[in-house]
């Protein structure tokens, strides 16, 4: 009899299994519930196990209800207790509440009922379902104790849900397995029919198939490409013709496609199947590539196949599809490719449905003969770089060691600003040597002009001008140890900051500087475009720290060719239109010189085609 108020002698009875009268009994019970529990082999039995322990941990149940998620947010009932005939329709109301609010509920006053304890069934955050228990009034802190009970055994449940997760999760990556296993198959063929004929037979040793098929699209209809274990087939056999029209009729309808048809699934219509099959099993799956059908394969045996079978063809498929379509497309001469190219493109522009394409292909008729016969500019481009327009060396002007060097290349100078300074020391030592000997000569000169000692006067005479030549020479040293700036400028390269101390030579460069109000562009044009450069012509320089503002220039001299980077250039000199800018030294950007009016078509393919005169020229005899 059901277990609910209407039937207060079958709830007795029930509370004294679910209590045991005793001790013993309620160890029977528990021992006998915890045996089911671990010898369950279903997901039913393992539900009413779980179920029943759940009311023999908790004391005077009534009744109990497990709700599950069959699919689609649709709860059905897993287990019902103290029996599966017992009607608890009246818990409904509360596993609703349960499952709208998610949260353990404790509801009393419901029509049927004493006290509802309802508890939600989650897994990381997922509803799967709902345990609802109709038990005896109790104290409040007994109740959350009931709640706790539930918590903690739900934990059971959530082994059946991770079960079911880690079956499905093993068939998929053994579907995807056997996919891959058949892709490194076929990969490993270099040419279309090996690789089908390769792929057919692993299929049917794979699935212990009869007999595998593979068939691809030829303008709308399945050709067999390969057949399993057949080297050779007649193309316009009886067979053929029949497993064609099968193959057909899957890609058509773009599914696959069995016979027998599967329980429970909807293959669509299979009657060349049901025509090809008798009395064998067919399943045909079609392989898409980017939305588009390219082949199709068909596995027959003399068993069914099920809904597992037709899952892992159609894993096979989904990876074979598009190695399979680059496979036929690279197998095709390029005429017949570009054949059915044009073909499809005409077959476009004949819908009606695409009025875009024909203005598309319109405007690219415009604009290809627009290319060919209307001129456009012809500009040469180039890398460039700024130079000072003079650039003036400091050089030391005898050997000596470097005192003093304040500055380096990027410093902006004045006029007669020190750039270094060489040490004066010996100088000045040398000067009073000088100073000295010029005193005692001119001393030995005065006596030997009071003697009227004319020899002597005149040796001395020479002497004392000697010492005073070497006097001046050294006077002109001294002066010259202070290098200066000639002019206002920056200084473009130099750094003795770290060279202090240590000894010039004579003539060695110590600094190169430029003015920083006139400059000129140096173009590297390579040789191939050197041809159409002139003096006099006019160009725009874009600056890598200018990049917003396009500089004018005039081309003024063509120098000589030097190699840089492998490859022959042309330095060309050109004078920019404006100096009031900030420009630095060293600057690089690209230029492009206007070369005159040349078509467009010219202009893009000019170096294409001198490439392939000069090629010609080079291996023509």
């Amino acid at each position: 009899m059901p277990s609910s108020p209407d039937h207060p002698g079958s709830f007795s009875a029930d509370r004294r299994s679910a209590s045991g009268g005793g001790t013993g009994g309620a160890s029977a019970g528990a021992g006998d519930a915890w045996s089911s529990f671990a010898a369950a082999r279903t997901a039913a039995d393992f539900c009413s196990a779980w179920l029943s322990l759940q009311c023999l941990q908790v004391p005077e149940v009534r009744a109990a209800l497990l709700l599950l998620e069959q699919g689609g947010g649709t709860f059905v009932p897993a287990a019902v207790w103290p029996s599966a005939q017992s009607d608890v329709t009246y818990l409904a109301p509360a596993a609703e509440q349960c499952l709208g609010e998610r949260q353990g509920k404790v509801l009393r006053g419901l029509p049927g009922a004493l006290v509802i304890v309802a508890y939600p069934v989650e897994l990381d955050g997922q509803l799967h379902g709902a345990a609802v228990l109709d038990v005896v009034e109790r104290a409040d802190d007994a109740l959350q104790g009931v709640l706790r009970q539930l918590h903690w055994g739900i934990g059971w449940l959530e082994t059946l849900f991770l079960r079911r997760q880690n079956l499905a999760d093993a068939e998929i990556l053994q579907r995807a397995r056997i996919a891959l296993d058949v892709l490194a198959v076929a990969g490993e063929q270099g040419r279309l029919p090996a690789m089908a004929m390769a792929v057919v037979n692993d299929l049917a040793s794979r699935f212990a198939c009869e007999r595998v098929a593979l068939g691809v699209d030829r303008g709308g209809r399945v050709r067999l490409l390969a057949l399993s274990h057949s080297a050779f087939f007649e193309p316009k056999s009886q067979f053929v013709a029949a497993l064609e029209s099968a193959m057909d009729e899957a890609l058509d309808q773009r599914r696959s496609v069995a016979y027998p048809p599967l329980a429970e699934a909807d293959d669509g219509i299979a009657i060349a199947h049901r025509d090809f099959a008798a009395p064998r099993a067919v399943c045909s799956v079609v392989l898409a590539s980017r939305g588009i059908g390219v082949g199709v394969l068909s596995f027959e045996r003399g068993t069914p196949f099920t809904s597992d079978d037709r899952r892992a063809f159609e894993a096979v498929g989904s990876l074979l599809a598009p190695l399979l379509h680059s496979r036929i497309e690279l197998h095709r001469w390029f005429a017949g490719r570009l054949v059915d190219k044009l073909r499809r493109i005409w077959q476009h522009l004949g819908d009606r449905r695409r009025p875009g394409l024909r203005v598309a292909v319109a405007f690219a008729v415009v604009l290809l003969l627009g290319v060919l016969f209307l001129d456009g500019d012809y500009r040469i481009s180039a890398r460039a770089v700024v130079e000072g327009e003079v650039q003036r060396a400091a050089v030391a002007p005898f050997a000596g060691f470097l005192r003093e060097a304040p500055v380096r290349a990027g410093f902006v100078v004045r006029q007669g600003q020190m750039l270094a300074t060489l040490d004066e020391r010996d100088l000045l030592v040398e000067r009073q040597r000088a100073l000295a000997e010029r005193e005692q000569h001119g001393a030995r000169y005065r006596d030997a002009l009071a003697k009227h000692e004319r020899a002597s006067a005149n040796v001395s005479l020479a002497q004392m001008q000697q010492a005073e030549s070497q006097l001046a020479l050294v006077e002109d040293k001294l002066f010259r140890a202070r290098i200066v700036a000639p002019f206002d400028g920056i200084v473009v390269s130099g750094d003795l900051s770290q060279l202090l101390g240590s000894p010039v030579e004579q003539g060695k460069l110590l600094f190169e500087i430029a003015p920083l109000d006139a400059y000129r562009v140096i173009l590297k044009v390579e040789d191939r475009d050197i041809r159409d450069v002139r003096a006099g012509q006019t160009g725009k320089l874009v600056l890598s720290g200018l990049a917003g503002e396009a500089l004018d220039f005039e081309v003024r001299n063509i120098s000589m060719a030097e190699a840089e980077d492998g490859r022959n250039v042309f330095r060309v000199e050109a004078q920019l239109a404006r100096n009031d800018l900030k420009l630095r030294p060293g600057m690089e950007g690209v230029g492009k010189i206007n070369a005159g009016a040349q078509s467009h078509a010219w202009i893009w393919t000019h170096r294409l085609t001198d490439w392939l005169r000069l090629q010609a020229w080079t291996w023509l005899p």
